[in-house]
């Protein structure tokens, strides 16, 4: 009986105990929330240098096909990604106006409205500390009448937005994968590139990508570039242009049915390579 008793004064002593315990704190609580990823992680860039000249040339008088031809291809990806990614690019850009919420477990939460000319949205950004020096992100939106909480894109970025990995949904009544999007950025040289990748299941143009890179190398006769590949036809595009002068080059078999080089010059006029 003796040891029946010590045996339940022991129990009665730990429980006792361990009620007494504090809950563990929560190591993020009262901290800032991270940083909300920089634009350029998740949009394309589109020199308006080398754009422009599109707009402002004579179709009567100029012999541009080979930056024509260059360009033509860009402002069509560009399209094609502004017209299905509105709603999210205008939701991400309205984050930056908006404080987080803590959420506990090292989640916060930027909740907001946006509104465009096809109505107003209610946008619900994710925010996670992962433990590898990460925040994951998750961007949830809904409009009244129409759909709830749909999640329309996801991605994970470095703590020093080194690099970024997006992944876009169709859109809300096909939340399918549709997009995408790598980043990466050598925050020492300058050096940047981002890739959006068609990642439709089915579809005929599935691994079609568009790239554009950067450089900040001063040395270098082509500091910015473009690659499009269309994975139906297994052809690719490439095209390098110095950003201060806009003179260029192209690569592309389908159009030339070569694989030389095909350059323009500082007016953008069809040169010699």
């Amino acid at each position: 009986m003796k040891k029946l008793g010590l045996f339940a004064a022991l129990v009665l002593a730990v429980s006792v105990f361990q009620s007494c315990q504090k809950e563990p704190l929560d190591p993020h609580a009262g901290k800032e929330a991270p940083q909300l990823p920089a634009a350029a992680t998740f949009i394309l860039p589109i020199d308006q240098k080398f754009k422009d000249g599109f707009t402002n040339s004579d179709p009567d008088e100029r012999t541009i096909n080979n930056w024509g031809h260059s360009v033509a291809n860009v402002i069509f990806w560009n399209t094609v990604l502004t017209v299905h990614t509105a709603v999210p690019v205008l939701a991400f850009y309205e984050s930056f106006n908006h404080e987080a919420v803590y959420q506990g477990g090292g989640i916060w939460l930027w909740a907001y409205t946006v509104s465009d000319n096809s109505g107003t949205y209610h946008a619900k950004l994710y925010g996670e500390l992962l433990v590898n020096s990460e925040v994951k992100w998750d961007m949830y939106i809904s409009k009244d009448g129409a759909f709830s909480d749909v999640l329309w894109y996801s991605g994970i970025t470095a703590w020093d937005q080194s690099y970024a990995s997006w992944t876009l949904n169709y859109n809300p009544f096909n939340p399918t994968p549709f997009i995408t999007i790598e980043y990466l950025k050598d925050n020492g040289a300058g050096q940047a590139s981002i890739r959006y990748t068609n990642v439709i299941p089915g579809d005929a143009g599935n691994g079609s990508y568009i790239e554009y890179r950067e450089s900040a190398d001063a040395s270098a006769e082509f500091d910015r570039a473009y690659d499009v590949f269309k994975s139906d036809i297994d052809n690719l595009l490439e095209i390098n242009w110095n950003s201060i002068d806009s003179h260029g080059r192209v690569r592309d078999f389908e159009k030339f049915g070569d694989l030389d080089w095909h350059c323009w010059g500082t007016d953008l006029q069809d040169a010699q390579c």
